[in-house]
């Protein structure tokens, strides 16, 4: 049953418990298992665990941050405690409310719409947030936005979905379906789904 959009499952999700797995990701015309989405640790429930990715923030200990997708605001969060200060941009109302609800500075604004009013000695886009590109294609000009906003040193720190990354048993590289980006997903929240994007 499709109802409503993906931002509208993930605003469900973040006002809500539904349980650890109950949000999810699962991709068109594919072998591969639905993700589950990290809402605990978005929520700030105790006991949740970091996301994979969140080690990456390790590459982030000085300079002045802009957390692009920057959802409930955790990294942000992470960071600020280690004197590493920043803003985030996220399209979830829901999300922004959370993040200005444990003080992250943040705005709802879409990246592609954004533009800082400084330049940053770092963009984030920790979360799988390459997937904001669309598809591979548009990878590239996706990269030179977030880099247009950066000091002459700054950096882009960035992850995205690896197929050849699944836990052992999980996936066989030659079921990928092909490159993250170009591959549709949609979210799921219990029986609903969202519409398949990009």
């Amino acid at each position: 049953m499709t109802t409503g959009d993906n931002t509208g499952l993930l605003e469900q999700a973040l006002e809500q418990p539904f349980g650890p797995d109950a949000l999810s990701v699962e991709f068109e015309h594919s072998p591969l298992p639905r993700m589950p989405q990290p809402v605990p640790w978005w929520r700030r429930e105790p006991g949740a665990e970091d996301p994979v990715d969140h080690a990456a923030l390790d590459w982030v200990d000085h300079g002045y941050i802009l957390d692009v997708g920057c959802s409930t605001g955790r990294h942000l969060e992470t960071r600020a405690a280690r004197g590493v200060p920043g803003h985030g941009i996220d399209v979830s109302p829901a999300s922004i409310a959370l993040a200005k609800q444990a003080g992250v500075s943040c705005c709802e604004a879409d990246v592609f719409a954004y533009t800082p009013p400084h330049p940053v000695d770092v963009v984030l886009a920790v979360g799988g947030n390459g997937g904001m590109a669309g598809s591979l294609a548009a990878f590239p000009g996706f990269l030179s936005r977030l880099a247009s906003w950066l000091t002459a040193d700054g950096r882009i720190v960035l992850t995205v979905s690896g197929w050849s990354r699944f836990p052992p048993g999980r996936l066989h590289l030659d079921a990928a379906p092909g490159y993250p980006g170009d591959v549709r997903m949609r979210f799921r929240l219990g029986a609903r789904t969202g519409p398949w994007f990009p």
